[in-house]
């Protein structure tokens, strides 16, 4: 279990702290790894102010509530989730896919489960439309049609590896694989074609089909074109790599087939909000897949 301290949102301040506990549980079965990369539980019992921002990626998150209202703003200028004190009962969000920093201010206590699926993953659960799902305060509802009263019973576990493993069940019982073998094809070819330079119409050429097509494809399956969740995956690339200490930025800029140090900087700062250096002045805690920056700012 990792805490975490805010005052003004960093550690490096010496006012009275705000605590939110967050734990990462991985899933224990094997096939289940292939859809799933983790359970992700936080608990903040304090009701006061709290704000962080987390970066683009290409994983999906289902975010589950209990008693919270949840706001979200996805536009052009702003990606904002606010949450606040709600009615009894649960909500239940898809975020992911994000194009600019994923903003979360928390204005109540929280109790909030996710689930961290792999890009594309939900179509081996269901067939409702990316689309669809985001559309919907209820996507949860997808796994437990037939549960009656599942989500009572999960959050009354207190037990976090007990939760974990009633919703490992409840995967695999909804687990039906009918996902496109092109899609797992295509997301493949970009994870391990880094070196090869590989653009759109390489990519279209290779799965044997036209931009056009693997554009629908994209958009069906991720919610995003082949471009954007190209660029995406080469900035969590940058980024993990330097999280894990390479701060040789010009190695790593051509590594990622930047040949111009100008048009990489202004990448990652339109991903992240900051520079390089900026960011890792910034970060206020990494475990595993997350990092995150606390932000300096009073609630309103």
């Amino acid at each position: 279990m990792i805490r975490l301290f805010l005052s003004t949102f960093s550690q490096r301040h010496d006012l009275a702290y705000l605590i939110m506990e967050s734990k990462i549980i991985k899933p224990r079965n094997e096939f289940l790894k292939k859809y799933v990369q983790y359970f992700l539980f936080f608990k903040k019992s304090d009701p006061g102010f709290l704000s962080y921002s987390t970066f683009p990626n290409n994983n999906l998150c289902l975010a589950i509530y209990k008693e919270n209202t949840i706001d979200y703003t996805c536009n052009s200028k702003s990606n904002n989730c606010i949450i606040t004190l709600g009615a009894s009962g649960f909500k239940s969000r898809l975020f992911g896919f994000h194009r600019m920093p994923f903003q979360v201010d928390i204005n109540s206590a929280l109790d909030q489960i996710c689930i961290l699926f792999e890009p594309a993953a939900l179509i081996a659960f269901t067939r409702e439309s990316y689309q669809d799902l985001l559309a919907t305060d209820h996507v949860f509802d997808i796994f437990i049609r037939k549960c009656d009263f599942f989500l009572e019973r999960l959050f009354d576990e207190d037990s976090l590896p007990r939760r974990a493993e009633k919703l490992e069940n409840l995967l695999l019982e909804n687990l039906n694989i009918r996902h496109s073998d092109k899609m797992i094809e295509a997301l493949h070819l970009i994870k391990t074609g880094r070196e090869q330079n590989l653009t759109i119409e390489r990519l279209a050429k290779k799965l044997g089909m036209s931009a056009p097509t693997l554009f629908r494809l994209f958009k069906n399956n991720v919610g995003m074109n082949p471009k954007s969740y190209m660029n995406t995956h080469r900035f969590r690339n940058i980024l993990n790599e330097i999280l894990r200490g390479q701060h040789h930025l010009t190695s790593i800029a051509y590594a990622n087939l930047y040949y111009d140090q100008a048009h990489f900087i202004k990448d990652f700062k339109a991903f992240s909000g900051f520079s390089p250096g900026q960011l890792l002045n910034k970060i206020s805690i990494e475990q595993n897949d997350l990092a995150w920056i606390y932000n300096n700012k009073h609630h309103q």
